[in-house]
């Protein structure tokens, strides 16, 4: 920025109230997961961090206006009459904004009769006396007339510092002038009269042509516009008024002690506290730390005398914290380069194993120190704590290290506690959690495609930046598991998503095998495919185009085919052609069809036919996804490098894909999928009788429900009437209204919501069931499901209606599909404890939604069949029957030997 203010010369003047307004209004429905409203607070609070970073000033106050009448209410009892009741989400944050400023130790200001214009006004002119510089940060152009020689304003949301020429420039006359202005031009916000008739572009030209408001109504009988000068001479007097209004004062009674408004340093425990409480985690990592920092005491073990004693250590205080540090992030393919440990009495250890940057000294054998560990790591009496256990589990197994269960995991303790949490990485939770400013590893590495591996970085840095989180991984899981004690969710962690984190390490290790060459050959399949869709597609277009261009799509739909309707996006300015635009396109023309057509083969052929061979495990010649326990908000798990969740099974090139999945030589692959999981969920939480009923006595529940809406017999059920009844059933789990309905059945509106409110007084059970769970989490600004998994809804109070019926959609389906998961989970950790206990050689190899795979020997098919299907189907009691459908088969597609049920 040219000619930066001198901080130690200079005081910065920020309007309070103007910046507290301008944040208010930019960021809107902002709330901690209370529900309190917290946007004007985090915009000031920004905005003040920023001011404190980028200049650094020595001497700061922040003024605010005070709610009474000031001396220009006494002038004008109209003043700011027209302005609206400051909105109760405002006021409620004005207190904290205070205490915002209070905790980062920035002066206030405050006046009786006065306000923080005419503060700042009179502050500027005492700091010229004292032959100093100010700054005013404000957006308010009222504050324009106050620049002068020593005196600028800058504006916080262009970056601009604005001296005399730049409010010349920029508002059109010198900024002594400013109150001539508004003199004519008014103020609406503030319901100054001004001139009638005078706009903002004739009362710059008056003023710049006559100088002054005084010298205009000199000779306003002179002005030749007839309607100017008619004005003018009517209302010389409200603009007088007008300008005694608009005019800051400099002259207001209050003290100007400089030392008083002398910058400090932040309260750094307080202003933790109070980030804390608002949850403005950005801000809190901007603290410094109390505790866990690079500079944490450790120690670096480097002899098997100092491992064991540290064992030794470690074993009698009954607990560690213990980190596998490695080359790279998959488990599945990475090298160890240390071990981590920390507990309650000593410093944390660093045990090398894998450092080869230049003056790493010699370090012990793998094998050796495991050997030693194998104590600690399997004695019953010591507490095992990690974040993200799952990962060190598949790298011990891989080992072949013995260890015992883990204690307690903290990535997955912060992800039920607040599973909404932007991030459950270890620096972002101990931050959140304990006030733990925890290194990265990108601070030591680097990032992208320049990042250095573990083994290559300084063995010295590497060990303290290990100890230092490993130590933080030990100093928050007493706060973790006192929030879960208080929140109900400790079982949760105990008895389910720890032991399912040895579970789906097991499957994460024995990953699936893929069959290459058949998808080589429906690669080159679909290549052809998709040059077929290319002809075509420019065929309907009449012209040859980068059918991959957006821009280019758009102008051949929307300009040359002329396709309506179209819309542009608010960032580009172009054409949008997004799925939701073809879908709509596609009811009227041909061309979006084959476009949708195109985008689904080409997105399915590059995400996996063309990517799974490259991910083949070079050892074992499978794939090993990574299940994610701590991302999805409802509990489902997750999966990636490679996704297996969105293989889409509805469609044939869908189903193509699940072709390549295939089990070892030998073996057979065993399908295990709940039947209508979410809609039983459903029966058992709303307790409706109809719906309870059916699945009780194993009826078709669609037809049930087309019978019940259509008034037949369930024998008359048509097919177009079953599948309008199962897009309901399906659709009131996730919060369909009459428009999605009318929209998907190709129905009228009113066609529509008839059908629903017939649905729901068939099942008056549904209902009221919704109506509960939106009543809890309106009023809780939470919701549970039927194992007390909970997810928190604070948007559910904002005041934008989109926004609250998008989280009232969202709570009702968590319960539902929340306790689906819960229940497919639990069945994991079970099956997984019975399949060792029965002898059987089945093992899992994927979770898909409400499906188990397993690959299963030669000769155990049906045994594990039916003990598969007992465990899940006993998963967790409900009023209904929890049903299970088996099949098995040569791949995952094609699958034989039904149970006789039907999923759908």
């Amino acid at each position: 920025m040219a000619d930066r203010p001198d901080p130690e010369t200079s005081l910065f003047l920020v309007d309070g109230t103007n910046n507290l307004y301008r944040a208010f209004h930019a960021i809107r429905d902002l709330t901690n997961s209370k529900g309190q409203p917290t946007n004007a607070i985090y915009g000031f609070t920004g905005m003040l961090r920023k001011l404190l970073k980028e200049f650094s000033p020595r001497y700061l106050v922040v003024a605010f206006d005070r709610p009474e009448p000031t001396f220009r209410h006494q002038a004008y009892p109209q003043y700011k009459a027209n302005r609206p009741e400051t909105p109760e989400s405002l006021v409620a944050q004005i207190p904290y904004v205070k205490r915002v400023c209070e905790v980062l130790r920035v002066p206030m200001l405050e006046s009786p009769g006065f306000e923080a214009d005419d503060l700042i006004g009179t502050l500027a002119e005492r700091a010229r006396e004292a032959g100093l510089q100010s700054v005013i940060i404000a957006t308010d152009k009222d504050l324009l007339q106050l620049v002068r020689e020593g005196v600028r304003v800058y504006d916080p949301v262009k970056e601009a510092l604005l001296d005399s020429d730049a409010v010349e420039r920029i508002f059109g006359v010198r900024p002594e002038q400013v109150p001539d202005v508004l003199a004519l031009w008014g103020d609406e916000t503030d319901n100054i009269p001004g001139v009638p008739g005078i706009g903002n572009k004739g009362a710059k030209d008056l003023i710049r042509r006559y100088g002054d408001l005084d010298a205009l109504l000199r000779s306003a009988e002179e002005v030749s516009n007839r309607r100017y000068r008619e004005a003018l001479l009517q209302h010389a007097g409200d603009a007088r008024l007008s300008r005694d209004l608009a005019t800051v004062r400099r002259d207001v009674p209050i003290e100007f002690e400089l030392e008083a408004l002398r910058t400090r340093p932040p309260d750094a425990e307080a202003a933790r506290l109070l980030f804390s409480e608002l949850e403005f985690n950005a801000f809190l990592r901007d603290l410094p730390s109390p505790v866990a920092n690079v500079e944490t005491e450790h120690v670096v073990i480097l002899t098997l005398e100092d491992l064991e004693r540290a064992v030794a250590r470690l074993r009698s205080s009954g607990a560690v914290a213990l980190n596998l540090e490695r080359d790279r992030t998959d488990p599945m393919r990475a090298r160890p380069v240390g071990v981590t440990l920390a507990g309650p009495d000593s410093p944390p250890a660093y045990i090398p194993l894998g450092h080869r940057s230049l003056g790493s000294p010699a370090q012990l054998r793998i094998e050796d120190v495991f050997d030693r560990l194998g104590p600690l790591l399997t004695d019953p009496r010591v507490r095992r704590v990690g974040h993200n256990v799952k990962s060190d589990l598949l790298m011990l197994r891989r080992l072949g290290a013995e260890f015992g269960a883990f204690s307690f995991d903290t990535m997955l303790a912060s992800y039920l506690s607040n599973p909404s949490r932007r991030s459950h990485a270890l620096e972002v939770v101990a931050l959140e959690v304990g006030g733990l400013a925890v290194p990265t590893y990108a601070s030591l590495l680097g990032e992208g495609a320049r990042a250095a591996s573990l083994e290559d970085a300084d063995l010295g840095r590497t060990a303290a930046l290990a100890c230092a989180r490993v130590a933080a991984v030990s100093a928050i899981e007493g706060r973790l598991k006192a929030s879960l004690e208080q929140d109900g969710l400790l079982p949760i962690l105990l008895d389910l998503e720890l032991p399912l984190s040895s579970v789906l390490a097991d499957v994460e290790r024995t990953g699936v095998r893929i069959d290459v060459p058949f998808l080589a050959r429906l690669s080159q399949e679909w290549e052809r495919e998709l040059a077929r869709l290319t002809s075509e597609i420019h065929r309907l277009a009449g012209c040859e185009f980068n059918i991959n261009s957006p821009r280019r799509l758009g102008e051949i739909l929307f300009e040359t085919l002329k396709l309506a309707p179209g819309r542009k996006t608010r960032k580009t300015g172009t054409w949008s052609t997004d799925v939701e635009v073809l879908e709509e396109l596609a009811e009227s023309h041909e061309l979006p069809r084959r476009l949708l057509e195109y985008r689904s083969l080409q997105k399915l052929k590059g995400t996996y036919v063309d990517t799974l061979p490259a991910l083949v495990h070079p050892e074992t010649g499978r794939v090993h996804t990574s299940f994610n326990q701590a991302v999805a908000a409802t509990g489902r798990l997750s999966s990636s490098d490679p996704n297996l969740q969105n293989i889409p099974i509805r469609t044939e090139q869908g189903r193509q894909i699940r072709r390549a999945f295939v089990p070892a030589e030998g073996y057979r692959l065993l399908s295990a999928d709940y039947s209508q999981i979410e809609l039983r969920v459903l029966a058992h939480l709303s307790a409706d009788p109809a719906m309870v009923d059916a699945f009780r006595k194993g009826e078709d529940i669609h037809r049930r429900t087309a019978a019940e809406l259509f008034g037949v017999m369930p024998g008359l059920v048509t097919g177009d009437m079953r599948r309008r009844a199962k897009v309901v059933n399906f659709g009131i789990v996730y919060g369909m209204g009459p428009q999605r309905l009318a929209r998907e059945q190709g129905v009228s509106l009113k066609e529509a919501d008839a059908f629903i409110k017939e649905y729901f007084k068939r099942f008056p059970g549904v209902r009221e069931y919704i109506d509960r769970t939106i009543a809890a989490a309106e009023s809780e600004g939470a919701v549970r499901t039927l194992l007390g998994r909970v997810r928190y809804f604070p948007e559910i109070r904002a005041a934008d209606r989109n926004a609250k019926q998008q989280a009232i959609r969202a709570a009702v389906n968590t319960t539902i599909q929340g306790t689906a998961a819960d229940l497919i989970k639990k069945a994991m950790v079970d099956l997984g404890r019975r399949l060792a206990e029965a002898g059987l050689g089945g093992r899992m190899i994927l979770q898909v939604h409400d499906e188990l795979v397993l690959e299963v020997p030669p000769g155990e098919e049906a045994e594990t069949a039916d003990l598969v299907r007992l465990v899940m189907e006993r998963a967790h009691p409900l009023s209904v029957p929890l049903v299970v459908d088996t099949r098995t088969g040569p791949n995952w597609l094609d699958m034989g030997g039904p149970d006789g049920r039907s999923k759908d």
